[in-house]
């Protein structure tokens, strides 16, 4: 027990240095493309230099009004992560045990999923204000994400374990806890990883279209109105830096979710 539990330390390590090592290695290949495109655009206020882009990200990290704006914007796309997954995780546990009911939020799902979220921005707009717009707007497009990736999560929980719980007359209530969500949770926190980054995308973007104030979008508004593109792609390294530190958090939860399903398994 003990040499199978250092192999699997030992393969964890790997692995995640293998994921490190592809990171590093896709950041440096967009910071290629991204010196071609400076070169071939010849100007900076198309296209700005690295440095020149660097040098206004590290005067952004020293100005309180950045990390203001920034933990505003965090705060609206982790609400708008946190009430999705929730709720989508209610719904789709509700619908794998009563079939019939699942019947009914698919339809609902797949409408709200083919709604184009600018003219859902412009129309939420006029009912709410700039500051709760992006938390719905990104709620609206999680959800019908979620809900499908947890109810496909729950479909591929194994039948003899459900037929088992079923013959043996487990309570409900001791089957999502015991048996559903735990073999659920790898795929569902690989998919809230994406999603995680997905919401933060969403919000800014939300965020940009409603200048809503004090946000990383409303500073995006901001820089492009007056063209000071360096501060503009600045803010979207923030950004990016963020969604892939969000994301990998995630993925690094749900290998551990799943490497400690895998040790119950092996006990």
């Amino acid at each position: 027990l003990l040499l199978s539990a250092v192999k699997a330390l030992s393969e964890t390590g790997k692995r995640l240095l293998k994921g490190a090592f592809w990171t590093a290695a896709a950041v440096v290949f967009l910071f290629a493309v991204w010196l071609v495109a400076w070169k071939a655009a010849g100007n900076d206020y198309i296209i700005p230099s690295l440095s020149a882009s660097l040098r206004e990200a590290g005067r952004l990290l020293a100005k309180g009004a950045f990390w203001r704006a920034f933990c505003s914007t965090l705060s609206r796309s982790l609400t708008a992560f946190v009430f999705s997954f929730f709720s989508a995780s209610i719904l789709a546990v509700v619908a794998y045990l009563v079939p019939a009911f699942g019947k009914f939020p698919s339809p609902l799902v797949s409408v709200v999923r083919s709604v184009p979220t600018m003219a859902v921005i412009l129309i939420i707009l006029v009912w709410t204000t700039p500051v709760k717009a992006p938390v719905i707007v990104a709620c609206l497009a999680l959800f019908p994400m979620l809900f499908s990736g947890m109810g496909a999560a729950l479909a591929a929980v194994p039948s003899d374990l459900v037929e088992m719980s079923r013959v043996y007359r487990v309570p409900v209530r001791r089957r999502i806890v015991h048996l559903y969500l735990p073999c659920a949770a790898p795929y569902v926190l690989r998919e809230g990883a994406a999603a995680l980054s997905f919401s933060l995308k969403l919000t800014v973007s939300a965020e940009v279209l409603a200048n809503t104030y004090r946000s990383l979008g409303g500073l995006m508004q901001e820089a492009k109105l007056y063209a000071e593109m360096p501060r503009l792609f600045a803010l979207k390294l923030a950004v990016i830096a963020a969604g892939f530190v969000l994301e990998g958090a995630g993925m690094l939860l749900a290998h551990f979710a799943e490497r400690r399903a895998s040790w119950k398994s092996a006990l």
